[in-house]
């Protein structure tokens, strides 16, 4: 070999070293970003008139496990719905004061008990008026608390909505820079650019949807990344796909902007789907045995058939209406927003009737109440599947109900937690940056490097040599 070509060879291997020390200099650099996948060089050696000539870098690529991550994306879609569902059934619960910890019993439940010694005292003393005033005033704060109750139906259901409409502003938002970086990462691939920081982005716009929906990716020839939901629905591919969430659709749901058909069963999983199972008010879903399912419905078919069964237990014991019997407390729905304790009474509470005192009290505690009566429509269930109680005994399941709800929910989404940490532990692991082996990357660069600069220094005396052998 000349002394220029082992210049030359040495010239481009120290800017050879140079590219690759910038780029683990960025791996360095980003050991910590959760969002940095780690870059690296491959190299090729091209051979002129038979011999070997410096290494070049062929291209620049970043390390990736598409695998394990779309294992990841699955457990963060199960990790989004689980924890979006606690969200509802702890609201749910809270709403019922059942998952309080004060040792104290729950709020309709102290109410019961508290109407019940009403009755009870009255028995007792029942020449006293104080204590008739006193069974009104008790029926009328049970009967204010369960519509109080009744009346958060549309508080409850518009706030699930409101989820809805930001989960999919979301999702398109993150749809649309998908598609941007498509053409970025196309264009870079075309011209034989390096394209991991533009996969990187790419990749934290995909994260964004992993909570919201189940998805599956596609990587085409040409670079791009087509996003489907777990149902078959495409999010990106040429364009980014736009939602909305209508409210008013029949049934509510999921429709492409302008379109008319409803896409609810094309997302399957995450966030999304929670909240459409929550708001879930068809009649298949009334019936589905899967708790989380028309959840809202199901919640306000409870206190209905609880208001209804109270009124016919009091009032058929007290042999007249102490609560306000209407037709429409008699069948669905809506039974829980309009008991009210009967006006005659409200207005002159000494009328009313001590002899039936205990009676009442009993009754309360002895009427068994059957599966039909617990769930008093076939078309307006409420998933109850307790039978043979007292009207405590439904009221207590209808608490235990929610509460193991929000209990069950809390567990799923921690097992989801877990999984998904280890998951994304595991991606970590494979494909970050561990920053002892950059630092022996960057001391075999180094010497690498102390080499060819001695090489360089070494043509540089021989040509001086050379020169001065001339003069």
């Amino acid at each position: 070999m000349s002394l220029s070509a082992a210049l030359n060879t040495a010239v481009i291997g120290l800017q050879t070293l140079q590219q690759q020390t910038r780029i683990v200099s960025g791996n360095v650099a980003n050991a910590q970003n959760p969002n940095y996948s780690r870059k690296v060089t491959t190299l090729t050696s091209p051979v002129a008139e038979g011999l070997p000539q410096a290494a070049l870098i062929s291209q620049i690529t970043r390390v990736a496990a598409p695998e394990i991550q779309q294992d990841l994306y699955r457990i963060t879609a199960d990790y989004g719905q689980l924890d979006r569902q606690l969200n509802y059934t702890k609201e749910l619960a809270e709403t019922l004061d059942a998952t309080n910890t004060t040792g104290e019993q729950p709020t309709l439940l102290a109410m019961m008990t508290r109407f019940e010694d009403a009755w009870k005292t009255l028995e007792a003393t029942p020449e006293d008026t104080a204590t008739r005033s006193l069974v009104v005033q008790r029926g009328m704060e049970l009967a204010a608390e369960i519509r109080r109750l009744n009346s958060l139906q549309s508080e409850l259901q518009t706030r699930a909505q409101e989820h809805l409409t930001t989960d999919v502003q979301i999702v398109n938002e993150a749809a649309l820079q998908i598609a941007k970086l498509n053409v970025q990462i196309t264009s870079q691939l075309a011209g034989n650019n390096p394209i991991g920081d533009l996969e990187d982005l790419r990749d934290q716009e995909v994260a964004k949807l992993a909570d919201k929906i189940g998805i599956r990716t596609v990587v085409n020839d040409r670079g791009e990344l087509f996003v489907y939901t777990d149902g078959g629905v495409q999010v990106v591919g040429t364009v980014a796909q736009q939602f909305e969430y209508q409210a008013t659709g029949i049934p509510p749901g999921i429709f492409l902007q302008g379109g008319t058909d409803n896409l609810n069963q094309g997302f399957l999983n995450g966030s999304i789907r929670a909240s459409l199972n929550y708001l879930d008010n068809t009649a298949a879903g009334l019936a589905s045995a899967d708790p989380n399912v028309a959840v809202l419905s199901k919640y306000f078919n409870q206190l209905d058939s609880f208001a209804a069964n109270l009124v016919t237990v009091v009032n058929t014991a007290y042999g007249a209406n102490f609560f306000n019997y209407s037709a429409a407390l008699a069948a669905p729905p809506d039974e829980a927003g309009k008991i009210v304790v009967d006006p005659a009474l409200v207005a002159t509470p000494a009328n009313v009737n001590p002899a039936v005192a205990g009676t009442v009290q009993q009754a309360m505690r002895n009427t068994t109440l059957t599966a039909a009566q617990i769930n008093r429509s076939a078309t307006d269930p409420n998933g109850l599947t307790i039978t043979s109680v007292n009207i405590f005994g439904l009221i207590n399941g209808v608490l235990a109900y929610h509460a193991r709800m929000a209990s069950d929910n809390e567990s799923g989404r921690d097992t989801a937690e877990r999984q998904q940490h280890t998951l994304d532990q595991k991606l970590r692991n494979l494909t970050g940056v561990n920053i002892d082996d950059e630092l022996a990357q960057l001391q075999v660069l180094q010497n690498n490097y102390a080499a060819l600069a001695n090489v360089m220094n070494t043509v540089t005396a021989m040509f001086d040599e050379l020169v001065n052998i001339g003069r």
